[in-house]
């Protein structure tokens, strides 16, 4: 028997990158064109929040728990699954997710005033996973085919759910954090396993996080403002 020393994180794969990426592929292909519906619904959402559009305000975390719910069901316990047991467990984690961003949604006092680098980070973030990361197959050698997309793939849902988090003020919202986060370890350690450069992002993501914790969540107000 092999001293456990020899074993590479490869060793532990219980698929191959080929099938994985088949498997993305078929997906995207199954629901075309609804990716494009997740992407430029989210991004008109946030940027009317941004623009304190009184609608967009209500309906951002609940589209978030859409995207969640959907990804939960359609990839992780329907496709991912049959490939990777730790899906099953993703599955009920993302679950709860949509639960918690359901919840949070009905408090009325999230506002996106935190301090402007958080705000600026956050949105920075939550753009990246909207309409960066579906261009990282291109960096992987694989087709658009195989993109990941927001509301479809857990990853670009995951990244841009934890941007949006931290470019809101609310102490409550901080719970939805954690989820995003170990998933984004989970995903990374995958892909690292597979020799796939696009690791680094998910693994990154989580230190973009870390920074920004950081930074004071409220900016001091000028003088005369409330």
């Amino acid at each position: 028997m092999s001293e456990w020393w020899t074993y590479t994180p490869a060793d532990f794969l219980m698929f191959t990158p080929r099938v994985y990426v088949r498997l993305i592929e078929r997906y995207n292909q199954d629901f075309w064109p609804l990716q494009l519906v997740f992407v430029a619904g989210m991004l008109a959402i946030m940027v009317l929040a941004v623009r304190e559009v009184r609608f967009a305000k209500v309906a951002l975390l609940p589209a978030f728990a859409v995207a969640w719910v959907f990804c939960a069901w359609q990839f992780l316990w329907l496709r991912y699954s049959t490939i990777n047991w730790g899906a099953t467990y993703a599955t009920m984690a993302f679950s709860l997710q949509a639960g918690l961003l359901a919840l949070l949604s009905l408090d009325p006092n999230h506002r996106i005033a935190v301090s402007r680098l958080r705000r600026y980070g956050g949105m920075a973030l939550a753009l990246f996973g909207l309409l960066v990361h579906p261009l990282l197959a291109l960096l992987s050698t694989r087709s658009l085919a195989a993109a990941q997309t927001f509301g479809m793939m857990p990853d670009p849902t995951a990244i841009s759910t934890l941007g949006t988090v931290l470019a809101i003020r609310g102490r409550r919202l901080l719970l939805l954090l954690p989820i995003p986060l170990l998933w984004c370890a989970f995903s990374g350690l995958i892909l690292l396993a597979m020799e796939d450069r696009g690791a680094v992002v998910p693994l990154a993501s989580i230190v973009v996080v870390a920074a920004l914790l950081l930074v004071p969540g409220r900016s001091r107000n000028p003088p005369g403002n409330p």
